[in-house]
């Protein structure tokens, strides 16, 4: 395409020269009269046509979506300058390069090309992966048109537009975890409220059964057995109900300091059992923040306790505090400042695939877990105007990080 309007722009060059080389010539005769007649408006369609081509450079340039065009054999003959920083090249990079290159799937590529040539089969919004020049996968929509040239009916090459849908991909990933939170609240409520008054029914019932029986009698043990599961559903009755349900917070200005170093005398002493060593390093004047310091602490008391079980036997746990500057803790809000607390490990990690689920209610590693702490950390933030994030790298240990606003008082 941009070919095209260089060749035009070359030949306009040429008449712009010869009509230079006729004003120092005499214009007296008729003919020469005409003949500069016909260069003056060859020179007028010249600066036409330089006006609409650098027009349409600067259009494409400064578009926000990448786009390339291609020949029939997929080989790149424009990019413009979105198109070559979103992948880290540059344009000479990229210029004369096959489209395939840049595609994580090389078949994908070939049948799509296939599809487009051979079948005229355009994409609108087609997802998938393109490498970097770091060589890492970048996720990409594009959308695809078939050109042809000014001469001839035939097609002549491939028009692809493209952006980068990282953002969209996780802002989708959240949507569905939220889809999914919001049915198990549901759930989790309609279960805790018809089977709590049951089991309590059936507990009384057991603890008069158990009363009757002789001491020693096995049939006694069969009874304080079914008492004591009784009391295990309960439990998890509660912390369903407490996903479904969180109690509105009572928010008030808090130090953030206070409340880690709480739950860190909490936990202590399974800390110096497992021989986990614990340090602190907190900004000089940390921001006081806006939340209901016993969900907050729920929420730090279940994340410390997923480091200490990734710590097999020694290790380090630390906690950081930072300011984040504009930084979006709501997909539907606006930016904010925030506390950022940082919850470091290095125990076991957490491999790629299983990252993005750790937060999806009943998911564990754990044999006896239950998978909720969590999805219930997640939730408490939310009520409380903050998020979570998590970092990983198996073998290494993970990153926690926390976010609460920064409220002026």
């Amino acid at each position: 395409m941009s070919e095209q309007f260089e060749k035009k722009k070359q030949a306009a060059q040429k008449m712009r020269q010869l009509v230079f080389e006729l004003e120092g010539k005499s214009e007296s005769s008729t003919s020469n009269f005409i003949q500069r007649e016909k260069y003056d408006m060859l020179l007028k369609r010249y600066q036409e046509i330089e006006k609409v081509f650098n027009f349409q450079k600067d259009l494409l340039q400064n578009m926000t979506s990448g786009l390339i065009t291609t020949d029939l054999t997929g080989k790149i003959t424009f990019s413009n300058r979105i198109a070559s920083s979103m992948l880290g090249f540059s344009l000479n990079d990229i210029k004369n390069r096959n489209v395939k290159d840049f595609f994580a799937d090389r078949e994908e590529a070939s049948e799509l090309l296939t599809k487009i040539l051979k079948e005229q089969v355009m994409f609108e919004s087609y997802e998938t992966y393109w490498l970097s020049a770091q060589k890492e996968p970048v996720p990409i929509g594009f959308s695809t048109a078939l050109f042809n040239s000014d001469k001839k009916s035939d097609q002549q090459g491939i028009v692809i537009m493209f952006r980068n849908i990282g953002q969209v991909m996780n802002l989708r990933k959240q949507i569905e975890r939220m889809d999914r939170l919001a049915t198990l609240g549901e759930l989790s409520a309609g279960i805790a409220h018809e089977i709590r008054n049951p089991l309590a029914g059936i507990k009384t019932s057991a603890q008069v059964l158990e009363e009757s029986f002789s001491p020693g009698d096995f049939r006694s043990q069969l009874v304080s057995r079914i008492v004591k599961e009784i009391d295990r559903s309960n439990e998890l009755l509660k912390k369903f109900f407490n996903f479904a349900k969180p109690s509105r917070p009572k928010q008030e200005f808090h130090d953030i300091e206070m409340i880690i170093d709480g739950v860190y005398l909490l936990l202590a002493p399974r800390l110096k059992k497992k021989n986990i060593h614990f340090k602190t390093q907190f900004l000089p004047k940390t921001p006081q923040v806006y939340v209901d310091v016993s969900q907050i602490e729920q929420v730090i008391l279940n994340v410390f306790l997923n480091a200490v079980e990734a710590i097999n036997n020694g290790g380090e746990i630390a906690v950081e505090t930072t300011i984040t500057e504009n930084i979006k803790l709501d997909e539907s809000g606006g930016e904010t400042d925030a506390v950022c607390i940082q919850i470091i490990d290095n125990g076991v990690g957490v491999p790629p695939e299983k990252l993005e689920k750790i937060f999806n209610p009943f998911y564990t590693s754990k044999s006896d877990g239950v998978g909720l702490g969590l999805s219930i950390s997640s939730r408490l933030l939310l009520e409380n105007g903050g998020k979570i994030e998590v970092e990983s790298e198996e073998g290494k240990g993970s990153t926690f990080k926390i976010f609460l606003p920064v409220l002026k008082h």
